[in-house]
Formats: C-alpha cells, structure tokens, sequence
C-alpha cells in the first residue's frame, strides 16, 4: 500500500462506520462534470463536440472499490 499504515488504520474506521451505521457522507454523493472536447480537429463551437464526464472524489472511488473487493488486505 502507498498509504502510511496509521491512514489505513483510518480510512479502515471510516469504511467499517459507514458500513456499520449505513450512512454514506454526503460529500461521497458530489461530483463535478467537466466537458471534454471529444476530438481536437472538431468545431470546438458546437455544444455536440463535447462530452461530459464527472469527477468523484477520491474517498468515495476508494469507497467503491472496497465494496467491491478490489483494495488489498493486510
């Protein structure tokens, strides 16, 4: 893990809390939607050249991965 341990140790509380409680903080639930130009050689003027795409806040992506079982035990 690229994370000191006593973040771990944390971020282990906060997971199991939520779990535990069944409360999901309300920041987890936030994101914000940027739009990408789809292709540089476009009319970067027309609205349909354009995608959005949302960024989350890394707590809650750690969040989602350890539901889903991907982030590595001790």
């Amino acid at each position: 893990m690229f994370c000191g341990f006593h973040l771990a140790v944390h971020l282990s509380l906060l997971f199991n809390s939520i779990l535990k409680h069944s409360y999901v903080p309300r920041a987890f639930c936030h994101g914000i939607i940027i739009h990408l130009l789809k292709t540089k050689h476009g009319d970067a003027s027309k609205i349909e050249m354009y995608r959005g795409i949302t960024l989350s806040p890394t707590l809650s992506k750690l969040f989602e991965f350890y539901l889903q079982g991907k982030v590595a035990t001790f």
